[in-house]
């Protein structure tokens, strides 16, 4: 295979190195071969294929810690933005889609926009054969070419609402024909109990534990979604084969009440109790953590995976991440398919990150500095998704996972010599300047063009897809929708009436 140089005209090895002007770095099969001054390598190399990128950044490609492989957004399927309770209940209206078609358009749009991994934390549909949505996924990202960690999910009680002993008091107060609907839905998605479960991550392994774009980790929806021996028994796995648990928690308003009713010691508490904190921990959102959970999370060394414009779309906050990064915790950016701008740009989400965080008073932590934003997008990011030290950086023997972004529009009519390009393009950068996306030394994209993929077949294998979950009986499932949604919003505001968000910034 004929090595290949590309020439930039910066280098960012790591959010931590220095910006290198007049160097390059050589590609050859699926690892980074060298680097250096770009007359060394060309004397070195004489055969190798060159890739001028004037006026471009060449850095670590992005890792998008959180998302769920879905390619046509919530509102384009017909989902208002909205609280959570009452999303994933309007889902009940829908059939799932084919999971390959819209996770293939998924990877399509990550790729376009610098993003070489992805982490897949499972949502299911409810079809009945959760080990075929999950099989469907994975041949997305395969078709794609994009590197992935597939989280399992696991989940066991609150599917009608939690917390759980909340359940039987709910379908009481719902009219029969109400509550008889969900009683015939209440079966979980995923599989039944752990020792299914860890059977199913066996074949998983046994087919795609050699494919090296893909790893492995159990996801388990939430704490008021998995009952105490369940959490524990995952958890043990997950050590024992040395795993991540990529956990969604405290991601609303619902959630926090719930659990604080739950668990009053805390919720991080709680499950470190149960063995689920540690350095293989994701807490995906964790919007309400509290200065404890914080505190908890740095002792185990777990990392946070923080998604501020879903967060926000879903009438929330967004995750303390300036109180995270001051105690030490790993925090990663994840789109959650469900962006500020409904799209996969990872780049600007992390500045709207970093916007909303910042110091409010003199006491308060900083905003994050451009460095440690390059840093949630890089390394913090590949710990995230289970490939710590061999991606997220630009070092020989490292895969050769790797981005350039135009600085056209970083730079404008006019950039001052005294502004750092790194500043600049964590302030202006956006996913639509990336030039080049390379995974594990392919080019999988390239001056406006998915070169290992039919962009107009992908859009329409996708857009087919969309359209067929619409269900015959749409209509009927609507309208118990809308007739459920005065039920959950009573509720819910019930649990959070006496809730007091934790202010972690002031």
């Amino acid at each position: 295979m004929t090595p290949i140089l590309l020439k930039p005209e910066y280098l960012l090895r790591g959010h931590d190195a220095p910006m290198e002007q007049g160097h390059g770095l050589v590609v050859d099969g699926k690892l980074i071969a060298d680097s250096g001054p770009v007359a060394a390598l060309e004397a070195a190399y004489p055969h190798a294929e060159i890739i001028d990128l004037p006026d471009a950044i060449l850095m670590p490609g992005l890792v998008n810690a959180h998302q769920h492989g879905r390619g046509v957004s919530q509102i384009q399927l017909g989902y208002p933005d909205q609280r959570l309770e009452h999303w994933m209940a309007q889902r009940r209206s829908r059939g799932s889609p084919d999971l390959e078609a819209i996770g293939t358009l998924a990877s399509a749009e990550m790729l376009k926009n610098g993003v070489t991994c992805a982490v897949h934390a499972d949502l299911a549909y409810g079809t009945g054969n959760y080990e075929a949505e999950l099989r469907g996924s994975i041949a997305g990202y395969g078709a794609a070419g994009l590197r992935a960690c597939i989280a399992i999910g696991v989940c066991d009680q609150g599917n009608i609402v939690f917390p759980q002993e909340a359940e039987a008091e709910f379908l009481a107060g719902l009219p029969d024909d109400l509550a008889n609907r969900l009683r015939e839905r209440n079966d979980t998605p995923y599989e039944k109990d752990f020792t299914a479960t860890s059977a199913l991550l066996d074949r998983l392994l046994a087919d795609f534990g050699q494919n090296d774009l893909v790893s492995f980790c159990y996801g388990p929806s939430g704490p008021q979604w998995v009952t105490d021996p369940l959490f524990a028994a995952t958890a043990a796995d997950a050590r024992r084969r040395d795993i991540g648990l990529h956990i969604h928690a405290l991601e609303t308003t619902g959630q926090y009440a719930a659990c604080r009713y739950l668990y009053p010691e805390g919720t991080m508490r709680h499950l470190a109790a149960l063995g689920a904190i540690g350095p293989k921990t994701v807490i995906a959102h964790g919007v309400f953590l509290t200065p404890d959970d914080i505190e908890i999370l740095a002792q185990g060394n777990a990392m946070v995976a923080t998604n501020p414009g879903s967060n926000l779309r879903l009438c929330d906050a967004t995750a303390p991440v300036p109180a995270l990064i001051a105690s030490g915790v790993r925090v990663g950016v994840g789109s959650d398919n469900s962006s500020v701008m409904d799209d996969e740009d990872l780049l600007s989400e992390a500045r709207v990150a970093s916007m909303l965080t910042g110091r409010r008073n003199w006491t308060s932590p900083p905003k994050p500095t451009a460095r440690q934003v390059i840093e949630m997008l890089t390394t913090s990011g590949a710990a995230i998704a289970g490939f710590d030290g061999r991606i997220g950086r630009l070092e020989n023997g490292w895969f050769a996972d790797l981005t350039a972004f135009s600085l056209s529009h970083t730079r404008g009519v006019y950039l001052d010599e005294d502004m750092p390009i790194i500043e600049a393009l964590v302030a202006r950068g956006r996913g639509a300047d990336a030039r080049l996306t390379m995974v594990a030394g392919k080019i999988l994209y390239r001056d406006g063009v998915l070169t290992a993929l039919d962009a107009g077949e992908v859009a329409r294998r996708a857009a087919a897809a969309a359209k067929a979950a619409r269900l015959p009986e749409r209509p009927e499932d609507v309208q118990f929708t809308e007739r459920l949604k005065p039920y959950l919003t009573a509720f819910y505001s019930r649990l959070t009436a006496d809730t007091r968000v934790p202010d972690i910034l002031s």
